[in-house]
């Protein structure tokens, strides 16, 4: 017969074996979500990366279609009425979603003209547009002076503007970059950038193409880009130069003829056309919890070949209930491998 104590003893066992299985258990319970949820984010990861590609491959094929339908009529022109500028809203493709929003930077004024060109002479009308582009935006104009210190090659600062030695004195100090903007979001580096005028200009500004020349579309532009291109231009012109389009040719724009005079002079200084070669598209992919939003810059590289190069990165955002968004810019592989443009 068991003493008292004996059994205490084997109650006491019996409860610290217990106590032990189930914090095993629930150790194992909780390993097993935790690899269920990282399961299950790289599958859904994987599939809207899968969307992502298809996505870019969808922008190569949209700006195809429009290259070969202006192939047979003859007519190339890029405008507001192309199969491109209409809008793609959350088409289902499997079990994922795609949006997609292609624009025309041509239709935009380009940053970097900025700093381009070895005469200061010829810098000066590149300069008097982007300010009277501010002045459209209700932008102070002096924040140009700083963008150009930002491109140019010298470290000679502007009226308004900043060089090295202004960008040395903040906290961490950096270097002014005297090289073209790789994007918009450089601007934030900027003396006197701020979030708010970095997304007024975006809808106007580009920094697209780099180190090549740059002209405006007539046929994409907005009124306060097509008035920024001469100080003749009035918004009623602009008014008068929207209501005309599409132009089918460059000759097209002298039927309006408020702006003919002015057209003319500009047209040879081959500051506008009717048609691009650079777009933007901003493509988004969702599966489950994830967003993969790209920004890619798709060019023509040639016409005829139809080869499209994408210049710009992507990032991919988690869902709140997932986490904090990760960022991660694509690297030159992947880029390659997404534009197919080699194939």
């Amino acid at each position: 017969m068991r003493r008292p104590d004996e059994r205490g003893i084997a109650l006491l066992l019996t409860l610290l074996v217990l106590t032990l299985l189930v914090a095993l258990i629930l150790e194992f319970d909780v390993e097993a979500r935790r690899e269920y949820r990282d399961a299950a984010a790289f599958r859904d990861n994987f599939k809207v990366t899968v969307l992502a590609r298809a996505a870019v491959q969808a922008a190569r094929g949209i700006l195809q279609q429009d290259f070969v339908k202006d192939k047979l009529t003859g007519q190339f022109f890029d405008a507001p009425t192309d199969v491109w500028a209409l809008p793609l809203t959350k088409y289902a493709i499997g079990d994922g979603l795609l949006t997609a929003q292609i624009e025309d930077e041509r239709g935009k004024l380009n940053l970097n003209d900025l700093g381009t060109g070895g005469n200061p002479l010829d810098r000066i009308p590149k300069v008097q547009r982007v300010k009277r582009l501010f002045e459209l935006l209700q932008i102070n104009p002096d924040l140009v002076d700083a963008i150009v210190d930002w491109v140019d090659q010298d470290d000679v600062p502007e009226p308004a503007g900043a060089e090295s030695i202004y960008y040395q004195t903040l906290r961490p100090p950096y270097r002014a970059a005297n090289e073209p903007l790789k994007t918009l979001l450089d601007l934030r580096l900027i003396k006197g950038m701020t979030p708010e005028i970095i997304a007024k200009i975006s809808k106007v500004a580009t920094v697209y193409p780099q180190g090549t020349p740059s002209w405006v579309n007539v046929n994409t532009a907005s009124a306060f880009v097509l008035q920024a291109l001469d100080s003749r231009i009035t918004q009623g012109m602009a008014a008068d130069i929207i209501q005309a389009r599409p132009f089918k040719t460059i000759q097209d724009v002298d039927r309006v003829g408020s702006f003919e005079e002015i057209g003319k002079a500009l047209r040879q200084q081959n500051l506008y056309d009717v048609k691009s070669d650079l777009f933007m598209a901003r493509p988004i992919a969702m599966f489950g919890a994830i967003v993969w939003r790209s920004y890619l810059c798709l060019r023509h590289v040639s016409r005829h070949a139809l080869l499209l190069s994408p210049i710009c990165t992507a990032q991919i955002h988690r869902k709140k209930d997932l986490g904090p968004m990760r960022r991660r810019p694509y690297n030159a592989h992947e880029l390659l491998y997404l534009s197919a443009a080699g194939k």
